[in-house]
């Protein structure tokens, strides 16, 4: 299991650690990078990975099944 080549980015990596700039990452191997910066050693770490939100409760309506 893995990453597909599009999704090898630093943000993504085991050996990025995140700056206080958002656009970039501090390598244990380049130095400080841009977060989609692409390098051989990319070793996937899934703690890094930002789940998408999940969509929002479809709103229902209320039925009285009990009235006639």
């Amino acid at each position: 299991m893995g990453t597909d080549k599009s999704e090898r980015i630093c943000a993504y990596c085991e050996y990025s650690t995140p700056l206080f700039h958002e656009d970039t990452s501090l390598c244990r191997f380049c130095g400080v990078v841009a977060k989609d910066h692409r390098c051989r050693r990319f070793s996937y770490d899934p703690l890094k990975r930002v789940p998408p939100k999940a969509a929002p409760a479809p709103k229902l309506d209320f039925v009285d099944i009990d009235s006639d």
